[in-house]
């Protein structure tokens, strides 16, 4: 009976801590992390929207935070990495060093672009009006000069947000904005992200590379999908989801 316990607590121990170091755990603990900060230090006066899912050209995206306020839709794509980071904001992948391993990834700036798109169009206003923020919500240090856009913890964030200061919106906007946000039609279930996983499948069908078939995978440092060649390692061709 001890023999039994004792493996049974072995395997418990050893089930929680794949499951801590799991991508999808890490990812779902830096996007609660922001949303935590955001609603403590950000007053009523901005709305907060975590996890939706929008219209995007015929399919549909994913964006982790939008915070609406008389100055502007703010539109926060979140980054659970460590390590070091490198990039510009005219880069198109950035690198993440972590114990002189390598890993590229989509500039999170223009990976965030497309958010801001939906946005857009889904809320039918203009770009003026819009934000595009990132945060680094995990450990990572910049070791390049980074856009003042990219924040490396929730009170910078904060700050970021709070700093801009010119009216855009008015209070009648803003509610409506709020209220359409609000829709059921754009709270994140598991069946609207089933369906946006195969709407970027049915998007994005061959590898940019070599034209074979492209899967859905996880990078395991940074815990953001992606979409990688199926001929991998053969080929490394890989499209962002």
């Amino acid at each position: 009976m001890d023999a039994f316990f004792a493996i049974l607590l072995f395997g418990l121990v050893a089930f929680g801590v794949w499951y801590v170091e799991s991508p999808g755990f890490k990812g779902a603990v830096g996007e609660n992390r922001v949303n935590a900060g955001l609603r403590r230090h950000l007053s009523e006066e901005y709305q907060i929207f975590a996890d939706l899912t929008l219209p995007s050209r015929g399919g549909t995206t994913q964006i982790d935070h939008v915070v609406v306020s008389r100055f502007g839709v703010f539109v926060i794509e979140t980054k659970n990495m460590k390590g070091w980071i490198f990039g510009s904001a005219d880069q198109a992948s950035w690198t993440q060093i972590i114990h002189g391993h390598k890993t590229r990834f989509q500039n999170p700036l223009r990976q965030n672009y497309k958010h801001v798109k939906a946005v857009e169009e889904v809320l039918g206003i203009d770009g003026r009006r819009v934000h595009n923020l990132v945060i680094f919500a995990g450990s990572a240090e910049p070791r390049t000069s980074m856009p003042l856009d990219v924040s490396w913890n929730v009170q910078e964030l904060v700050g970021s947000i709070l700093s801009r200061r010119q009216v855009l919106l008015d209070e009648g906007q803003v509610a409506a904005i709020s209220a359409k946000l609000s829709s059921q039609n754009f709270q994140a279930s598991k069946d609207s992200k089933r369906a946006h996983i195969q709407n970027v499948k049915q998007s994005a069908v061959s590898c940019p590379k070599c034209r074979s078939k492209l899967e859905v995978r996880v990078n395991r440092r940074s815990g953001n999908q992606f979409l990688g060649c199926s001929q991998y390692p053969k080929c490394d061709g890989t499209r962002p989801l």
